[in-house]
C-alpha cells in the first residue's frame, strides 16, 4: 500500500517509460530475428499457391462452360394452358387424386402385405447371415428389408373421407 502512496516525480516516470520502450524493442528485435526459411512458413506459402492455383481453374471452368451468347431472331412464346378448376382451392377432384402410374399386381400373401409383420419360420445360413449382418451395419433387419416390397398395399385407409 505504501508503494501506491507515494509520489512519484515526473523523471521517474519518464525514466520507467524509456526503460519500458527498450524492452520492447529488444524483444521485438529477438523475436524477428528467427530465420525466414522455416519450414512451417515454406509449407505455408506452398499452400496460399496451391488453393490460388486452383481458384483460378475452378473460375476457368465456369468461363468456358458458359454458354457463348448468340443473338438470334426473337422466337414466340407458348402460352401456357388455361386449367379451370372445378373445386375450390384446398378441394381436389377424384380424377386430381388419381394415381399417374399404375401399380404392379400385388400378392396378399407377400411378406408385409396388408400392413402385416415379416415373419419367417425357417431361415438357411445364408439368409442369417445376412440378417445379422445388416443388424450389425445398419441396426435392423436388412434382409426383411430388402424382401418386402415397396408395391405393397398397407391395409384399408384409415384417414377420413374428407
Amino acid at each position: 500500500m505504501r508503494l501506491l502512496r507515494r509520489h512519484y516525480g515526473p523523471l521517474k516516470l519518464a525514466m520507467v517509460g524509456v526503460v519500458f520502450v527498450i524492452f520492447v524493442f529488444i524483444m521485438h528485435k529477438d523475436v524477428g530475428s528467427g530465420s525466414k526459411d522455416d519450414p512451417w512458413l515454406k509449407n505455408i506459402v506452398e499452400r496460399k499457391d496451391q488453393v490460388l492455383d486452383m481458384m483460378m481453374g475452378a473460375v476457368n471452368n465456369i468461363r468456358d462452360s458458359m454458354p457463348k451468347l448468340q443473338i438470334n431472331a426473337p422466337m414466340q412464346q407458348e402460352e401456357p394452358e388455361q386449367k379451370v378448376n372445378s373445386c375450390l382451392p384446398g378441394y381436389y377432384t377424384p380424377a386430381e387424386l388419381k394415381s399417374f402410374m399404375e401399380r404392379p399386381p400385388q400378392d396378399p400373401n407377400s411378406p408385409g402385405a396388408d400392413g402385416k409383420a415379416f415373419k419367417k419360420d425357417k431361415w438357411t445360413p445364408e439368409e442369417t447371415k445376412r440378417k445379422d449382418d445388416g443388424f450389425t451395419k445398419h441396426c435392423f433387419n436388412a434382409y426383411a428389408s430388402d424382401q418386402i416390397s415397396l408395391h405393397r398395399s398397407l391395409g384399408p385407409d384409415s384417414r377420413p373421407p374428407e
